[in-house]
């Protein structure tokens, strides 16, 4: 995707794009721009101290005839451009306060905006709700009838089956099959994906007789304001016990993002309390941290990891400054944070298993794999998981979920709050709804269908 987008020049080969080879002397994102090459990254480039109206404008030549910037021509156009593609947004606020699944939808429409001829969506309904991914698919398919080329990047089967005229494998940076969709089965897919036969379904035991004990862990009340009217918390109440995972499933927007601050300690509460085994604690990763809590943030690029630091020091990260295994007096012990990082590497199979590699290089998959490691490699009885899975492919997912049921069996407990609604059905022993920023009951053997009309307000509890 970097070569296609002009930002690395390959060692060898030929791009041809309308019939031309390009020249990798000259070819930059800006000659991939010019060329008609639209390309949407998994994880925002948008400028977070801009609205989306500056963000589409800002970089595509809107004051070249000398007039200059008109904020609402650009309001105006964008609104349109939304309305057309059936992509709902927050317009005027700055993009920092959008949820992840609006800026998804911002980069989109920037690529959309500009006419590209060859569109490239990594991972673009990653953040995007089941509605809104069957808004963006008709989309799609108008674009491939008036001539563009869509290359779509997706770990997602069934949309790729949905989608895709010709299905082309990568693995390990080489094109493993090239097919026409449907002469490929999903179970070949992911063989061809993973070089082996896809994981054993999923094996969950019943959840275990609750004991009369306090909770893990419980909200009590808890408010806070929100990004918007509809994000913010409203009385969140909420028992973790040990030996279960509990689900939170929820349209992105609707406080997720309000509830991983909050526990986080960015986000300041105006009513409630948190409890750690019946007795109240600060809601801050360092005190939760303290209480044997984990915390697995849904955006690893802002809130789980650092880039420009490495594998070993991301392991280290978090406590690490009152750690005395790691942190002695005036100086940081590297052969101990190092040892520290190769047992996690190896029990957590992260690739590359170099305890010096920059988080920055490593993929989707085995950075999470990083943040997973941090969380659950030590003493933790309960984990706080926000989208664990988003972006990941079938491998690391299940990889994932095993962690947190193994969790479950050891006699811990998992929060799991997440837009994949298959996810929390599969993981969940109980079953929650996140709407408007309030926690709804879903009744126990509720279905997709169901789940999804609690989350959409069509269905009461």
């Amino acid at each position: 995707m970097h070569v296609l987008a002009g930002l690395v020049r390959p060692d060898a080969g030929t791009l041809t794009l309308a019939g031309h080879d390009v020249d990798f002397a000259r070819w930059s994102p800006a000659a991939a721009f010019a060329a008609g090459v639209g390309m949407v990254h998994q994880h925002s480039t948008l400028v977070p101290a801009m609205s989306v109206p500056e963000n589409l404008s800002f970089g595509a030549g809107a004051a070249a005839d000398g007039i200059g910037f008109d904020p609402r021509a650009a309001r105006a156009h964008v609104a349109a451009l939304a309305e057309r593609y059936g992509l709902e947004l927050q317009l005027d606020a700055p993009v920092r306060d959008l949820s992840v699944g609006q800026r998804q939808r911002a980069e989109i429409l920037r690529a959309l905006a500009r006419g590209a001829r060859v569109l490239v969506l990594d991972e673009p309904t990653a953040a995007l709700t089941v509605d809104e991914t069957r808004a963006l698919f008709p989309a799609l398919r108008r674009l491939r009838e008036a001539g563009c080329g869509v290359i779509f990047i997706s770990h997602k089967l069934g949309e790729i089956e949905d989608l895709a005229d010709r299905v082309a494998v990568i693995r390990r940076g080489r094109i493993e099959a090239v097919a026409e969709v449907g002469t490929l089965d999903a179970e070949a897919l992911g063989r061809l994906m993973l070089g082996h036969d896809l994981p054993p379904a999923l094996r969950r035991t019943p959840p275990s007789a609750r004991s009369a004990a306090a909770p893990l862990f419980a909200l009590r009340g808890v408010s806070a304001p929100g990004l918007r009217a509809a994000s913010a918390l409203r009385e969140l109440a909420l028992e973790l016990f040990a030996g279960e995972i509990v689900g939170i499933a929820g349209i992105d927007g609707n406080g997720q993002r309000e509830l991983e601050e909050v526990l986080a300690g960015v986000r300041p509460t105006t009513a409630g309390r948190v409890e750690v085994e019946g007795v109240e604690t600060s809601p801050s990763v360092r005190a939760l941290a303290a209480c044997g809590i984990a915390q697995l943030s849904g955006e690893r690029e802002r809130g789980g990891l650092i880039a420009g630091m490495s594998t070993s020091e991301n392991l280290i990260l978090k406590g690490s400054f009152d750690d005395r295994r790691f942190f002695r007096p005036l100086r940081l012990d590297l052969a101990a944070a190092r040892a520290h990082a190769e047992a996690l590497i190896a029990r957590f199979r992260i690739e590359p298993p170099d305890p010096d590699a920059d988080i920055a290089t490593l993929s989707g998959g085995n950075a999470q794999k990083v943040a997973l490691a941090r969380e659950l490699g030590g003493v933790a009885r309960v984990v706080l998981a926000f989208n664990p899975t988003r972006g990941l492919d079938v491998g690391v997912t299940r990889f994932v979920h095993e962690r947190l049921l193994a969790l479950r069996e050891a006699g811990g407990a998992a929060l799991v709050v997440s837009t994949e609604l298959d996810e929390v059905l599969a993981l969940a022993d109980r079953v929650l709804a996140l709407v408007e920023g309030r926690l709804v009951p879903v009744p126990a053997g509720a279905d997709r269908a169901r789940l999804g009309a609690i989350l959409l307000g069509r269905a009461a509890a």
